[in-house]
């Protein structure tokens, strides 16, 4: 029996964090390649081995953390290596067949080895935008969603920094398994933070975050000039999807 949609988007959020727009569009075009990256990334920040001279508590919640991804990327590998094209009703129309070129004429090849998906009539980000329109590859965008995250505080440290949480509370968040995986919804659970709390400590968190754009900039993937033309043909596209759902 395939795993429950809810169950995958959880597994996507613990491996990729929970400022990445997760949904079904988003696993829809999910490649295995991508969780292994996001999967290999979390290993070097979250296994125990890391933390060889911690207290045996931090190691324990650690070796939970641990098990946790372990399992998200588990979950996810398998649903990828065996999924249907109608999973979550998603449908990629194949691109429209080229006119052959001669070899004189023909392009230069684009930063893919293969063409991305056709661009689907959703509301996107940057990154898959820029993904879907060629203008990056899918490893690059994978890479870019966890330099990101790299640059966000953790909430948990963030609250007990800022006295709303002491360390056993955010250990006691940290080992709990309820509804979902993300940190804020386990601590409001718990009673230990409000949501307007979570809500502060997510926006705080998020503005200690470059934008995505910025990760294609530096690394010479495209200019300031073409990220701010995808930017704005990116503003059209959801405008155009938001006026159709109306």
């Amino acid at each position: 029996m395939p795993p429950a949609p809810y169950a995958l988007l959880e597994a996507c959020r613990t491996l990729f964090g929970d400022n990445v727009n997760l949904g079904p569009e988003f696993l829809a075009y999910l490649q295995p390649s991508g969780a292994k990256v996001a999967f290999r990334a979390q290993v070097k920040q979250h296994h125990p081995d890391c933390f060889p001279e911690a207290s045996a508590e931090l190691r324990a919640r650690q070796t939970a953390r641990f098990r946790e991804i372990h399992q998200a990327y588990s979950l996810l590998r398998d649903f990828l290596e065996n999924r249907r094209p109608s999973t979550f009703h998603q449908t990629v129309a194949p691109r429209p067949a080229q006119p052959a070129r001669s070899a004189r004429t023909a392009p230069s090849p684009g930063p893919t080895a293969s063409a991305p998906p056709v661009l689907p009539p959703l509301p996107l980000e940057f990154g898959l935008f820029a993904y879907y329109c060629g203008k990056i590859t899918y490893h690059q965008l994978i890479d870019a969603l966890l330099w990101q995250r790299r640059q966000r505080p953790a909430i948990g440290a963030l609250a007990l920094k800022w006295g709303w949480l002491s360390a056993d509370m955010v250990g006691q968040i940290l080992t709990h398994r309820g509804r979902g995986g993300r940190f804020g919804r386990r601590a409001i659970e718990l009673g230990l933070l409000s949501p307007l709390q979570v809500e502060a400590l997510l926006r705080h968190q998020r503005s200690h975050q470059q934008r995505l754009g910025q990760y294609f900039i530096d690394r010479g993937l495209m200019t300031t000039g073409d990220a701010d033309r995808l930017a704005r043909d990116l503003d059209r596209h959801n405008a155009r999807f938001a006026h159709a759902r109306r």
